[in-house]
């Protein structure tokens, strides 16, 4: 096993919940780049962590102008930032899922080109990717995050072998349910439930450390990750869940394009 250090960190997503979890574990060993829409929250972290940069971006619309100077190449990456839209399917504007796909996969993947194509991540570098345990849970009420996240999982697989031969591992993460600004995404979700995403960073941090290609961070990601071996068990359960949120397909008079 490598012995880099993670000195040098680039993290999406680092202004809020479990992203800005991760910025204070690794300002703490180095410095820290953070990418992030959430101007306020992000110069919060800034007064906080002196040895933090911020750039406001916008992974949906991401270029390599967005990208600040560093000290160096990046020993980690962590591909974090993640946002949902949630309701009944049919009914969901596809321009809204769109923007889900922009964000939570192929900005990482332009991100993740871009760090390459400039020779930006160290040999050795260690990437991560926060996916989710959607992997293994139908999500039927957010279908596009799901698929999203799903895709992110899948880029992550296939980078895997185009990296190692510059000794880059490849690690993919799949939380549960957390204590976070996420919840906004879902009407009528409590936002007590989940756990509290400061209580994950340490396994996280330590799997990416290790180079472990998948990481369950909690309980729920767990048990989640087997329940998923049991053919159709997790549709059938999500589906006695969630359906009461689903809508008859014949009572729809003005679908959404």
């Amino acid at each position: 096993m490598s012995s880099i250090s993670t000195s040098n960190t680039l993290i999406t997503g680092g202004a809020g919940g479990l992203g800005r979890e991760l910025v204070r574990h690794y300002a703490d060993r180095g410095h820290v780049t953070v990418l992030d829409v959430d101007q306020a929250n992000g110069e919060l972290l800034l007064e906080a962590h002196p040895e933090v940069t911020f750039a406001c971006a916008d992974l949906a619309k991401f270029t390599s102008e967005m990208l600040p100077d560093a000290p160096g190449a990046f020993d980690t990456l962590i591909c974090n930032a993640g946002i949902s839209v949630s309701g009944n399917f049919a009914d969901i504007a596809s321009d809204r899922e769109e923007q889900v796909f922009a964000v939570n996969c192929l900005g990482h993947i332009r991100l993740v080109k871009l760090l390459l194509r400039q020779r930006r991540l160290r040999p050795g570098a260690r990437l991560a990717f926060i996916c989710s345990a959607t992997s293994f849970l139908p999500f039927p009420i957010a279908v596009s995050y799901a698929a999203s996240k799903a895709a992110l999982d899948g880029f992550a697989a296939a980078l895997e072998p185009y990296v190692r031969g510059e000794g880059m591992s490849v690690t993919r993460v799949y939380p549960g349910p957390m204590r976070t600004d996420h919840a906004r995404h879902y009407d009528g979700y409590d936002q007590g439930k989940g756990v509290d995403p400061a209580g994950l960073v340490r396994g996280i941090a330590r799997g990416i450390a290790k180079r472990k290609r998948r990481v369950l961070p909690d309980r729920a990601s767990k048990c989640l990750y087997w329940a998923a071996k049991v053919p159709g068990l997790l549709p059938r359960l999500a589906h006695r869940q969630y359906s009461e949120n689903f809508e008859p397909f014949d009572s729809r008079e003005d679908p959404a394009p």
